[in-house]
């Protein structure tokens, strides 16, 4: 269950502030210095002064705030010792010009004024009493605005009387009883059975405001997961979140969770496709799963490889939950939680299929592919449909196997590929599209979708790494044999074409190799001519690796080669295509397939990753 994940979560990883609800950790952008007396000392820019301690130190900046017991949206309600300017201060630079702004702001610092006079009365504490007595002086006030002019609006506000305000007891004591107090008046007296505890006792009705969604289609204010605004969704009489019953502290507990969660810099959340990403471990640990998917460390996956579940039975837990932003409601798209030990397993055949031979930099290993080249390999832009990025994440983490629908969009985008992006960036018009490491993330998804096709229909996965000489599938030979074209077209030409035998029958041989191969072979035999007037055992040579093909292609059943390619016969091309040509990169030195080709490799690096 989602709710006892998060509220697990915060007991865990928040056990500090869970202890403390009523206050909380927050950038403060500026301090008010006043005296005893209630005079004006000066205003410190906080972020200035971080900035001369360490360069973007946020850390600096962080301070305890009171927490809001409600929400903040609608209304006055001020928050004690340190809040935002227009409480603190009213109307000033930082204010807009509207009369509705204007007007709103001075209801703020009126409350403000007020909640600070009162408790000044019930704790006696003299720092409140400092406080009351400086807004009682306007010109004190006056010069405070003067002073913190170049603040935003929105900008955090603290006081500072020999020390912030909000560190003394008093003052943090009486508003954990204001917090408590408008808790327990929210709850309007219903008592029953919290869904996530089991315990009766009260029930929170409305849960707070959730926070971070701003940018993925949630109010700025705040979202909530648990909402009934309609009585359609109500039943049995009860009103709002009634109709879920969840008491006030794990309520409060499991909103903590996400708020945490949500937060950037804190490493447990990456945003694809419109969608956050939020994942965490039940125990701690600091393994990341979804940035070792991301970054594919080279040595972490080597580890990851070598992982024998059973000699390494890790009891953690992984846990992960996709959500969006829906005006005021936050929107559930996907949750699992599932053992650590089956996470590993299910990585360790991700990256093992997505391997594909790739030719040597010396002693170097090329680079895993990383889950953003995959991105790129079904979209243009990286963006795929957030259906097909959760199919590629629950294949990894939960090892559900992928379909046709994600193949068909790889074949599609390697088809673009090959003929050229009208849409491509000048770059990417630059670099040769169909070079070995451009192809090896595309690819890689390609043979990943096959096998596991291949293993929905019962059968062993049987597509290899690096070539198969002994398959003997129709289309997987045409694929074969098409590198085999674009390797003699590079070798015969010392001139650089405008558009290779790639570039222009690549998509149509991947669909109708009955219809493209023969307008190949016309080319393909006026470049054997100029290669044998360049270099006759080079063309001998050329000559009988296709005739082997073209032989192989006679004694097999082809009536695939005669119509359409299906879909997975379109996969065995693709593969038979980059196997055949990272097989003759692999074997021959690149000295001398340069030298005889006359340098056309030069847009194609050894190691070009596909960006």
């Amino acid at each position: 269950m989602l709710l006892q994940a998060l509220t697990d979560y915060a007991h865990r990883y928040l056990a500090e502030e869970l202890k403390d609800a009523a206050w909380t950790m927050k950038r403060v952008h500026w301090q008010i210095k006043i005296s005893l007396q209630g005079d004006f000392l000066g205003v410190v820019d906080r972020t200035a002064v971080a900035a001369t301690v360490e360069r973007k130190n946020q850390d600096f900046l962080l301070m305890s705030i009171a927490r809001s017991p409600v929400n903040r949206s609608n209304g006055e309600h001020p928050l004690l010792g340190t809040d935002e300017i227009s409480y603190v201060l009213g109307v000033g630079p930082w204010t807009g010009n509207k009369f509705v702004d204007r007007s709103r702001a001075q209801k703020h610092h009126a409350a403000f004024v007020n909640l600070v006079g009162r408790a000044a009365l019930d704790t006696g504490e003299p720092a409140l009493a400092s406080c009351a007595r400086f807004y009682a002086k306007l010109e004190e006030v006056e010069k405070a605005r003067d002073a913190a002019r170049k603040a935003r609006a929105g900008a955090l506000v603290a006081f500072d009387i020999d020390g912030p305000l909000v560190e003394r007891e008093s003052v943090r004591e009486y508003w954990r009883k204001l917090y408590s107090d408008v808790l327990a008046a929210r709850t309007d007296g219903v008592r029953g059975e919290c869904m996530v505890s089991g315990k009766s006792g009260p029930i929170a009705s409305p849960h707070p405001r959730i926070q971070g969604l701003s940018n993925l289609g949630g109010q700025a204010s705040g979202v909530a997961l648990v909402s009934f605004e309609h009585e359609a969704f109500c039943s049995y009489g009860w009103r709002q979140n009634q109709n879920c019953p969840v008491s006030p502290d794990r309520a409060f507990a499991y909103v903590l969770a996400l708020n945490d969660l949500l937060k950037h810099e804190n490493g447990r959340r990456k945003d694809i496709a419109g969608h956050a990403f939020l994942y965490w471990l039940t125990n701690t640990s600091k393994l990341d799963l979804l940035g070792l998917l991301d970054g594919a460390d080279p040595k972490e996956v080597r580890a990851l490889l070598s992982y024998d579940p059973r000699k390494d039975c890790d009891p953690n837990r992984f846990c992960m939950v996709a959500v969006s932003g829906n005006g005021g409601r936050m929107r559930l798209n996907y949750w699992v939680e599932i053992g650590l030990s089956e996470v590993k397993s299910n990585l360790q055949d991700w990256f093992s299929q997505l391997r594909l031979e790739y030719p040597k930099l010396g002693r170097y290993e090329p680079r895993p592919v990383q889950l953003w080249q995959l991105l790129r390999a079904l979209d243009r832009n990286g963006e795929p449909d957030h259906p097909v990025v959760l199919a590629l994440l629950r294949r990894s983490i939960e090892g559900l196997p992928l379909g046709y629908a994600v193949l068909s969009q790889a074949l599609r985008q390697l088809r673009r590929f090959a003929t050229g992006d009208p849409k491509a960036t000048s770059a990417d018009k630059k670099a040769y599209p169909m070079s070995l490491g451009r192809l090896r993330a595309s690819l890689g998804l390609i043979r990943l979708c096959m096998n596991d096709l291949l293993r929905q229909k019962g059968e062993v996965p049987c597509i290899s790494e690096g070539l198969n000489q002994a398959c003997t599938l129709p289309a997987y030979v045409w694929g074969r044999l098409m590198a085999e074209y674009e390797y003699l077209q590079l070798v015969s030409s010392t001139i650089e074409y405008s558009s290779s035998i790639v570039n222009r029958y690549f998509a149509l041989a991947s669909d109708h190799p009955a219809l493209a191969f023969p307008k190949i072979e016309i080319l393909a035999q006026r470049h054997l001519r100029i290669l044998h007037r360049n270099s006759r055992t080079t063309a001998e040579l050329m000559d009988v690796r296709l005739q082997n093909l073209r032989r192989l292609l006679t004694f097999l059943d082809s009536t695939a080669s005669s119509g359409v390619l299906s879909l997975e016969e379109q996969g065995f091309f693709a593969l038979g295509y980059y196997h055949q040509k990272a097989r003759w990169r692999t074997e021959e030195p690149r000295e001398r397939r340069d030298k005889a080709a006359g340098s056309v490799f030069r847009d194609e690096p050894r190691h070009q990753e596909f960006r």
